[in-house]
């Protein structure tokens, strides 16, 4: 799988005779929940409950003479679950009564890019506006919650995929003609569908109900990386 993503990138930054520069890059930063998938109001049933957590890209990028962009990313965002938001919905009097043990939310991407390459000042900074396309991976959260009787709860996490959109910038300060360090932040949005299933305690094997659950995921991710131009 790896080995096909990687010939899948070399492919696309190879296209066009009339190319000016190959460019790989790796980012790492934040990734923030944003809209419904962060909220600690409503019930864990229906999503929510996401905390900040980490965003890692791998870039590689085709730069044309007229300064267009075509190029694919794949990314990884995890984000954490908020106990202490789910400890207090489900027992707002005494949440410390409430044992939660979770698992994070995971969003993984593959998506075509394509943007345009402004240099601004003497080629030594660069602003590249930019919007990514293409496949989403999502992996909803595992959590157990006991309460203050003694029975534990599991909502079993599964897998959904859908289209996702990730318009961002890039602000990038070339160091000499090969290596420079990038500025990025990439807004992402889709909605996933993901079959889930709901246990309690003792009887492992007969949930209790199952649930076709809709995510509405977005978040805003920012941080920092380093290219290599050839």
């Amino acid at each position: 799988m790896i080995r096909f993503l990687f010939m899948a990138i070399l492919g696309v930054v190879s296209l066009g005779s009339h190319a000016q520069n190959i460019r790989f890059s790796l980012q790492a930063g934040a990734a923030v929940p944003l809209g419904e998938f962060a909220k600690d109001d409503v019930h864990p049933e229906n999503g929510g409950f996401a905390q900040t957590g980490f965003d890692m890209k791998f870039l590689g990028e085709r730069i044309f003479e007229n300064n267009f962009v075509a190029g694919m990313n794949i990314g990884f965002s995890m984000f954490g679950i908020d106990k202490d938001a789910l400890k207090k919905f489900i027992n707002p009097d005494n949440p410390e009564l409430v044992r939660a043990e979770t698992q994070a939310f995971q969003n993984i991407n593959l998506q075509f890019r394509g943007g345009y390459n402004w240099k601004v000042t003497n080629e030594n900074l660069h602003l590249k506006p930019f919007i990514d396309a293409g496949f989403g991976v999502f992996n909803s959260a595992y959590y157990a919650i006991q309460d203050n009787g003694g029975d534990t709860y599991l909502k079993s996490g599964n897998t959904g995929f859908s289209l996702l959109l990730s318009p961002g910038l890039d602000v990038t300060l070339m160091v000499n003609d090969f290596v420079g360090i990038t500025i990025y932040g990439t807004y992402q949005f889709a909605n996933y569908k993901v079959e889930e299933e709901y246990t309690v305690s003792g009887n492992p094997t007969n949930p209790i109900y199952n649930q076709t659950q809709e995510y509405k995921y977005s978040s805003m991710c920012f941080g920092l990386g380093a290219n290599v131009t050839l």
